[in-house]
């Protein structure tokens, strides 16, 4: 008895070790719980008969009774949620005649020692054997490892040879420790316990090296003489280069151990190579941040299951693709190497699909661990969090609070992933639902809605908390958050900051942003804007129309104008003349245009000295000058100002509000019927110039059909016909000698019962000229249909002869 109580003793202090180093989460507290050793099997019981049993008590004390069992050995144990009763049993799965049966209300969970080893397929460590035990499975080796008393074991040996019974081979030594390469064989699978120290931030991919290269060199740093964990803490604590992984050969030609630093992993140099010369080396690769949270099984793969596939990405940057996708729950992925660095994200583990298979290439599988916090203290920029037991389904009667902290200038930006808390009821927050309280500081407490991809909060400071029945379970939830810059906040305390959305990352295209700052009575506000760099206007002036910032001297958005300022520049500052001042800041819908932003501290200060630095580089409509409304209607201006305005404020800035909004509408309207109008006399223009084209045209014509006769065979009752139908209201001017007829001329006719007199308002009649005792002269083309003829027309024509006439 006392040597069982000593071996639960150990146990039970090994466990608390290695569950706290395992503990997933953002968070940096560590979850005190067993939960990590078992797998769960929602709605089923164990067929066989219980050990013991245990009334009225949580699900992580009925695990510790497994755990911490004496008088038999603790296989597995079934847990009713609604009784809140513990079931114990001294058989699992693994032995004869037990099987799982359907039982509502109660679920089973097996242990799972294996978890707490590192896979190693087709590989063993070739050293004495402190202990084979034969018949046994790879979870009973794995218990009978952690519970070994009389050495240290550090991992084992698992041979399954065909036509053999398996073995379970327990070592003292390991890759880890530099005493023992691991080898290749296809007829055995290694497991290494996981280790402590600067070794447990690196994944062993066996038997290998990186390959070669010809443009450069692979290794940076070689050391001679030092263990493997020596060599990794000097791969972690390296500053000339970014150190990724490390070569370690066991014993070379003068029995030394060498340690080679690289900054590249396989994927990088097409894979590892294996030295036949002197094969006893293993590679070592970094176990970067989003890999920390998957369990690496190398040489391994799941068949015909992946789901969604990316190229050219490093295993880390594979892991947080798994992590964070939201079209379905990636549970792990694999990663091929070569040729072009592959990640295959999957939904399925080894199982769902009965264990893995065992990869003849550069192929490694990668499961993502359960998340075993219950809550925390999370205090990070950005991080992330889950319900209990991610990516499987929570447990019953959870209770688990997270606080989120980050700093005072800053709000919290919730995005969820995926979010199934099961069927929900009528009622909102009902107490029969399983549902997420979210608290944000100083506000009331609300429920998470189905469907919410988005929470941002008011304050730096915001709790959740999750509430499981004891009825059903569901998938749950996966959140990340991350600290942002305020946007529409009322900022009150000095010194104080504030910046565009994302900063110092690009703000987001069509962004709407109002702070107003106040000052206590008797003091104003004095900001500094330390980084500025908005889109760039044409011509230097900056057009509201495009992203600008536009800062009000008062609490409204009525209050006069300070300044418009856009583009790029340095450090400038700006002083209000009250205590209150309204900044604005909007960017147009153009992602092209986006840039980093700006970044502003404020302080308050006495009233004196000048009211504002202003730069003649930016427009500045000038003080007293009233600011039209901003954007939108009185419901968005309410909302983009929020609950930050006072009751009066607020019916002030909707009275300043509605009369810039009607004088700009007036405005708008004049511009459009000036804009009509000045199109009206476009096309009127147009037409006109169009028909006297037509009609010059027509008059050409007529001209040329009374030139095509000659001049004797046309009558003269013709040509005059001709010429009034055409309305050719032009004057002949007759030219001879040195005298010229400028009111009006009267010829005779020679036939003295036929005379004409024409006036000088009325056309000239033709036959007047052809009439004269010379040859008619031939009639030529006005210049235009307002003009009068040429001189040279009527050259011919002698003022002198009509005394003969």
């Amino acid at each position: 008895m006392d040597e069982i109580n000593l071996r639960q003793k150990f146990l039970l202090i090994l466990i608390i070790v290695t569950v706290s180093r395992n503990a997933i989460s953002y968070s940096e507290d560590v979850a005190q719980s067993f939960r990590g050793l078992f797998t769960r099997h929602s709605n089923k019981r164990l067929s066989s008969i219980q050990a013991d049993f245990v009334s009225n008590v949580s699900l992580d004390v009925c695990t510790g009774e497994c755990v911490a069992a004496a008088r038999f050995q603790c296989k597995s144990f079934s847990y009713d949620s609604i009784r809140r009763s513990c079931f114990l049993y001294a058989v699992n799965l693994n032995d004869p005649d037990v099987r799982l049966v359907d039982v509502e209300g109660r679920d089973h969970y097996e242990t799972s020692y294996l978890k707490q080893f590192a896979r190693l397929p087709s590989h063993e460590v070739r050293l004495m054997t402190s202990q084979s035990i034969s018949s046994i499975s790879p979870e009973e080796c794995a218990r009978r490892c952690i519970l070994e008393t009389r050495f240290k074991c550090r991992g084992f040996n698992y041979e399954h040879v065909v036509g053999q019974p398996v073995r379970c081979l327990l070592v003292e030594s390991s890759p880890a420790t530099g005493s023992q390469a691991a080898m290749t064989n296809e007829a055995t699978d290694f497991y290494q316990k996981e280790t402590e120290g600067a070794i447990s931030s690196f994944i062993n991919y066996g038997m290998g090296m990186l390959r070669p290269t010809i443009t450069s060199e692979v290794y940076q740093r070689s050391v001679r003489g030092v263990t493997a964990d020596g060599c990794a803490q000097r791969c972690l604590d390296e500053t000339t280069f970014d150190c990724l992984s490390f070569d370690y050969v066991h014993e070379d030609d003068n029995r030394q151990n060498i340690c080679h630093l690289s900054q590249y992993i396989a994927a990088n140099v097409q894979g590892l190579v294996v030295d036949s010369v002197n094969p006893r080396h293993n590679h070592f690769e970094r176990i970067e941040r989003f890999l920390n949270y998957f369990y690496a099984t190398p040489y391994a793969v799941i068949q015909g299951n992946n789901m969604k596939t990316f190229t050219k990405v490093t295993p880390n940057r594979c892991a947080r693709l798994c992590m964070e996708e939201d079209a379905f729950v990636c549970r792990s992925f694999d990663y091929t190497v070569v040729p072009e660095a592959t990640c295959l994200l999957s939904s399925k583990t080894s199982r769902d699909v009965g264990g893995l298979d065992t990869a003849s290439g550069h192929v490694h599988h990668f499961e993502m661990k359960p998340l075993l916090d219950c809550g925390g203290n999370l205090t990070e920029p950005e991080g992330g969090f889950a319900s209990p037991n991610w990516p499987r389904n929570y447990a019953h009667h959870e209770n688990c609070v997270w606080n989120i902290t980050t700093s005072r200038n800053k709000v919290i930006e919730l995005r969820f992933t995926h979010l199934d808390l099961g069927l929900q009821s009528s009622d909102e927050c009902s107490d029969e639902d399983d549902r997420l309280v979210v608290t944000d500081s100083g506000y009331r407490p609300y429920c998470v809605k189905p469907n919410t991809k988005m929470v941002t909060t008011k304050t730096n400071s915001v709790r959740l908390q999750f509430l499981s029945n004891a009825e059903v379970d569901a998938q749950g939830f996966r959140a990340f958050y991350r600290a942002e810059w305020t946007c529409n906040m009322l900022l009150k305390e000095s010194p104080g900051e504030f910046a565009s959305p994302k900063w110092p990352e690009n703000y987001p295209s069509g962004s709407r942003c109002t702070w107003r700052i106040t000052a206590p009575e008797g003091q104003r506000v004095h900001i500094v804007f330390t980084s500025f760099a908005l889109e760039h206007h044409a011509l230097g002036h900056c057009n509201e129309k495009l992203d600008h910032v536009r800062i009000l001297d008062g609490g409204t958005v009525g209050s006069s104008l300070i300044g418009l300022y856009c583009g790029s520049r340095p450090s400038f500052a700006v002083v209000s003349s009250g205590q209150d001042v309204l900044v604005q800041f909007s960017s147009d819908n153009d992602p092209q245009a986006s840039r980093p932003g700006f970044h502003a501290k404020f302080v308050f200060e006495a009233m004196n000295g000048s009211i504002s630095d202003k730069d003649s580089r930016f427009i500045n409509i000038g003080e007293g000058v009233e600011a039209s409304k901003w954007q939108g209607t009185e419901e968005e201006d309410t909302r983009v100002v929020g609950s930050l305005l006072s009751s009066e404020d607020l019916l002030s800035a909707r009275d300043e509000s509605t009369s810039n909004g009607f004088r700009s509408a007036m405005w708008a309207v004049v511009t459009c019927l000036l804009l009509l109008v000045g199109a009206l006399a476009v096309a009127l223009f147009l037409v006109i110039r169009h028909y006297r084209r037509k009609i010059n045209g027509e008059m050409e014509k007529s001209v040329d059909e009374v030139d095509s006769y000659p001049m004797e065979s046309v009558p003269l009752q013709s040509i005059e016909s001709s010429f009034r139908k055409n309305q050719f209201n032009n004057r002949v001017d007759l030219i001879g000698g040195a005298e010229a007829v400028a009111a009006s001329c009267t010829i005779t006719s020679r036939n003295e019962d036929a005379a004409t007199t024409f006036e000088e308002e009325k056309l000239p009649s033709a036959s007047t000229a052809l009439m004269h005792p010379r040859p008619p002269p031939r009639l030529h083309r006005p210049q235009s249909s307002y003009g009068k003829y040429h001189e040279d027309n009527v050259k011919n024509i002698n003022i002198e002869d009509k005394t003969q006439v």
